[in-house]
């Protein structure tokens, strides 16, 4: 069963809150009292859960702009033990249709996915199996978008990402305007952060069409 979180006293949320603070590394999560403040305070913002006989298993965090038309995915995990077996899948497409249905004319779901260009083998099988997993979604990369993630904690710092999405409808290209635009919205909104250095550093660099490419069976870093 997959459903809406909209009672925060529930035992769901609470279980989903532990999910949260177990399954992510510490440079990539906010504070799940952040987490908490948002949900209750934003109504941007969503929990999505998966249940097996009332305990949760999985669960999406998304964030909708609805001025923009268009949605972040922020988390989206699955527990170990049910892992293998299409209920990250299901997740996934129950989360987009939810954005569908929540912004009109919309342009699609971003997702932040690390890269996979590190030294660490069993890391980098990881990485590339995430990316796959995403891509036989439907979901592809915003090309030559030099995403950072902002340094979520103090001594840590920005990482590079891929900077990813799904769309809603048959797109080929964004413009640099546009991706530049959700960028800022995405730091300002969701990390908030308001560095403009680490913002220009961001979209500098960016083509002023941004093509959308398919990583299905395709390794940027063999």
């Amino acid at each position: 069963m997959i459903k809406e979180i909209i009672d925060y006293n529930s035992s769901e949320f609470k279980q989903s809150i532990e999910i949260y603070k177990n399954s992510f590394p510490y440079n990539e999560t906010r504070s799940s009292e952040d987490i908490e403040y948002m949900l209750k305070n934003d109504k941007n913002y969503h929990l999505i859960v998966s249940l097996n006989n009332n305990i949760v298993i999985g669960i999406s965090l998304f964030y909708v702009f609805r001025s923009l038309n268009i949605g972040l995915l922020d988390y989206l995990v699955i527990t170990p033990s049910f892992r293998g077996h299409g209920i990250g899948k299901e997740l996934f497409n129950f989360t987009f249709e939810k954005v569908v249905s929540i912004i009109s004319n919309g342009i699609g779901l971003l997702i932040e996915i690390q890269q996979e260009n590190i030294f660490d083998q069993q890391e980098k099988n990881i990485r590339k199996n995430r990316i796959q997993f995403y891509s036989t979604l439907g979901v592809k990369l915003l090309d030559k978008v030099n995403y950072l993630l902002p340094a979520i904690h103090s001594g840590t710092k920005e990482e590079e990402m891929y900077l990813m999405i799904k769309p809603i409808k048959k797109i080929d290209y964004l413009s640099k305007e546009q991706i530049s635009i959700y960028i800022r919205k995405i730091y300002h909104i969701v990390y908030q952060y308001f560095d403009n250095d680490l913002i220009d550093r961001t979209i500098s660099k960016m083509p002023e069409k941004i093509m959308l490419i398919s990583l299905q069976n395709n390794d940027l870093y063999p």
